[in-house]
């Protein structure tokens, strides 16, 4: 196989872009938009590895490197950009701001691809702030209230996660003199810098409470964008932490309490804050939350046990890959859904979205079973986690199955839209090709020989016994909740508008008046009562983890790492 130079990864999606300021050039660029990620799928598989390349004279001196870990998040990032960049061709083909979105997305993607491979402070920023604000474009998209309310949202928390990073970085540098980003984790770094360089990776993350941006983000943006957002930029924040944090080097413990209870309230609130939504890419966003919560914990898991971090490490990888697969398929699925008309042809597209979402839920047998048992074995190895662990990840099983099937149901009853072309549908059905690819590398996988335990199905079987609970209450029940918009508490910033009035149910007939309710105890959909019903659900699932999770016997663990 042919090795191409590492710097043909940024460079090409840079390429296509410069070129594409020529007007007569524009319309076979925009063909060859899902073609500008091939070197980097390339250099992912090559082998032997690229050599490191050093490049003098741009920047403050910058070179390429192509780690292991990298070349893992390369490869999958790689293939979805590609695929988004496919079904955006075709999705906006006559949309008249189509140009300025490719633009964008090839910005994007440039930094994206570009910071994996970076091996120094200056490139590693440098394509980071160029992911993040070239993504603002693909948010305002629309040019809609819901873009340009997400678009604010999106740019105040990017521009202050930019800050923080470069904050750290800079302390990093001036304290160590290092200007490799690997040297930032080195144990010189001083606590302050790394606090810096977490908290702006963390909203990146869409850790909570750092997350708003991601739900009104994600509802906004178009599916491809979505796609991207999800399975791609994320991942760009946890392969931040993994570089920057003292992972297997140093005990932390506060650091590790911290990005814990961080990542526990993600677990909880995102399902309580999904299932209140009536956007099905809204509720895909909050399942990214909780998701992202779980790689957090196996993070705060590597602070708190440094000898854990190897398993962890890898189980991290797995997860990020498995989720970034998964849920590209289900945002690129979205229009596949809206372009499909025939119930039976749309029930079909439905049962095949069900297959990432259903490894998404961890049902036995799929990549995400075994990604998350991965992480469970991994996580059972830190001392004074036993206890609760499993309880955690009941509760993020349960809330993931939960959402899926909520975003499944509203895409099922989603209207059908002639504007969206029929052949926009391909790239999804490439993404579920992929996922499916997954389960036949199961056999060969070391987590796969394990056969599952009873205990596997419980939550996908409590989350199907509430969901038929809950139809069965709406379909019984005299009490409507209104859908919350995303963004939760910043939602009450976008009042450009007084919100509709909910339509009246019809009066019953005469001859039917006995059958009717009494006078009084009508109710129409109400907000207060969606979010009294999200504190429920929040209360309930925390309530369920604290009940499974009997109390950790102390155990001392050595601080090799303080603040200060």
């Amino acid at each position: 196989m042919i090795t191409l130079p590492l710097w043909l990864v940024p460079a090409a999606p840079l390429a296509l872009l410069v070129l594409s300021a020529v007007p007569p050039l524009r319309p076979a660029l925009a063909a060859l938009l899902p073609l500008a990620a091939l070197p980097a799928l390339l250099a992912a598989l090559a082998d032997p590895v690229p050599m490191p390349v050093r490049l003098d004279w741009l920047l403050l001196g910058s070179g390429f490197t192509l780690t292991d870990r990298a070349r893992a998040f390369l490869g999958f990032t790689a293939l979805l950009w590609a695929l988004a960049g496919w079904q955006a061709v075709r999705l906006l083909a006559r949309d008249p701001a189509r140009g300025r979105f490719l633009a964008c997305f090839l910005l994007a993607m440039t930094g994206n691809l570009g910071l994996l491979v970076a091996e120094d402070v200056a490139a590693f920023y440098t394509f980071f702030a160029m992911m993040s604000l070239a993504a603002w474009g693909l948010v305002l998209h629309g040019q809609g209230p819901a873009q340009r309310f997400a678009g604010r949202v999106y740019i105040a928390l990017a521009v202050v996660g930019e800050v923080a990073l470069f904050a750290g970085l800079a302390l990093g540098v001036h304290a160590t003199g290092a200007t490799e980003i690997a040297g930032m984790a080195a144990p010189a770094v001083p606590a302050q810098a790394t606090a810096l360089m977490a908290a702006g990776l963390l909203v990146k993350l869409g850790a909570v409470p750092l997350h708003v941006w991601l739900p009104l983000a994600h509802a906004a943006a178009p599916a491809p964008a979505s796609a991207v957002l999800s399975g791609a930029t994320l991942k760009a924040g946890l392969f931040g932490l993994m570089t920057v944090l003292p992972l297997g080097q140093a005990s932390w413990p506060e650091a590790a309490a911290t990005l814990a209870a961080m990542a526990l309230a993600g677990l909880v609130l995102a399902p309580a804050l999904g299932l209140a939504q009536g956007d099905p890419k809204a509720v895909l966003a909050y399942s990214s939350i909780g998701q992202m919560s779980l790689m957090a914990l196996g993070l705060a898991a590597g602070l708190a046990a440094p000898g854990a971090w190897p398993l962890l490490g890898a189980a991290l990888v797995l997860l990020a890959a498995h989720h970034a697969f998964a849920k590209a398929a289900l945002f690129l699925g979205v229009p596949a859904v809206w372009a499909t008309a025939r119930p039976g042809l749309r029930a079909a597209v439905i049962a095949t979205l069900a297959l990432p979402a259903l490894a998404l839920a961890g049902l036995p047998g799929t990549s995400g079973w075994v990604a998350k048992d991965a992480l469970k074995t991994a996580l059972g190895g830190v001392d004074g986690w036993q206890a609760w662990i499993g309880a955690a990840l009941f509760v993020a099983s349960l809330g993931t199955a939960l959402l899926m099937l909520r975003a499944l149901a509203l895409l099922a009853r989603a209207e059908a839209k002639t504007s969206v072309p029929a052949d926009s549908a391909a790239p999804a059905a490439v993404a579920v090709g992929l996922v499916a690819a997954g389960l036949s590398l199961l056999p060969v996988a070391p987590h796969a020989a394990k056969a599952a335990a009873p205990a596997d199905l419980l939550p996908l079987a409590v989350a199907a016994a509430l969901a038929a609970g809950a139809l069965a209450i709406a379909r019984l029940g005299r009490v409507r909740l209104a859908p919350l918009p995303p963004g939760e508490f910043l939602a009450i910033l976008r009042s450009e508008e007084p919100p509709p009035r909910p339509l009246a149910l019809p009066a019953p007939p005469r001859r039917s008046r006995a059958l009717a309710p009494r006078r009084g105890r009508e109710r129409s959909a109400r907000p207060e009562h969606g979010a009294l019903a999200i504190l429920g659900i929040a209360a309930m699932l925390a309530l369920a983890m604290a009940t499974l999770a009997p109390d950790p016997p102390p155990v001392p663990a050595p601080v090799v790492r303080t603040e200060g």
